[in-house]
């Protein structure tokens, strides 16, 4: 009895095993997961390089890279067609689209329109690809730079003010100006960048393309002006 008593003593005086060091949590913070390829501007434009008939309507073209980021993408996609060397009456008649759409940005309208009259116009098929060929390289390599940033230009009042900018540059594309679509499209497709990705910086690089566009413009109907002065005073 004695015996047994002295070993419960000697268990109950035996050290608890130590118990194995917790295993330390890295304090270094979780990475940022980055967006999705799927989001990116890019990406929504591969779709209208696929194997297609020789000939592609405005419409499909919308319909193709429609999503839930807004009009943005619509309006780039919108740019594609006055960039491509078109005669300047079908160039005009390409652009009508923007100048259609850009309003409806202003007053924050969800479900874009166009009329069916004007999503039937179709342009080759081969020159998109070759244009998207030329513009997806850049493009990729500025939306690696892209993000959320400076948020009142991208708010409900920046959308508007965007919106407005945006249709004035349709008002320049529909004019019959020779050679004064470049800058303006450039300013487009920055707006339609910053909108869909709500990067502020984009905004602003459209505004000073925008204010750049008016100011070669400006700068040629003075020229003109001038030169039509200097031509009556030989008359």
């Amino acid at each position: 009895m004695a015996e047994s008593k002295s070993k419960s003593a000697a268990k109950r005086r035996r050290p608890a095993p130590a118990k194995p060091p917790a295993a330390r949590r890295s304090k270094r913070p979780a990475e940022a997961t980055p967006a999705p390829a799927k989001d990116s501007m890019a990406a929504r434009l591969k779709p209208l390089m696929r194997k297609h008939g020789e000939r592609i309507a405005l419409s499909e073209m919308v319909d193709r890279i429609d999503g839930d980021e807004g009009a943005g993408p619509v309006l780039f996609v919108l740019t594609l067609p006055v960039l491509l060397p078109l005669p300047p009456g079908v160039s005009m008649v390409m652009a009508l689209p923007i100048l259609l759409v850009a309003p409806q940005v202003m007053v924050g309208r969800k479900k874009l329109w166009l009329p069916a009259w004007l999503g039937k116009r179709t342009i080759k098929h081969a020159d998109l690809v070759k244009l998207l060929g030329k513009v997806m390289p850049t493009l990729q390599r500025v939306e690696r730079v892209v993000h959320p940033r400076l948020g009142m230009l991208t708010g409900r009042v920046g959308e508007m003010l965007a919106g407005f900018a945006c249709t004035l540059i349709g008002v320049i594309l529909v004019l019959p100006i020779p050679f004064a679509n470049l800058l303006p499209s450039w300013s487009l497709g920055a707006f339609s960048l910053g909108l869909t990705r709500r990067d502020g910086a984009c905004i602003l690089a459209g505004y000073v393309l925008l204010a750049a566009a008016l100011g070669v413009i400006a700068l040629a109907a003075f020229g003109v002006d001038l030169g039509v002065g200097r031509i009556r005073a030989l008359i």
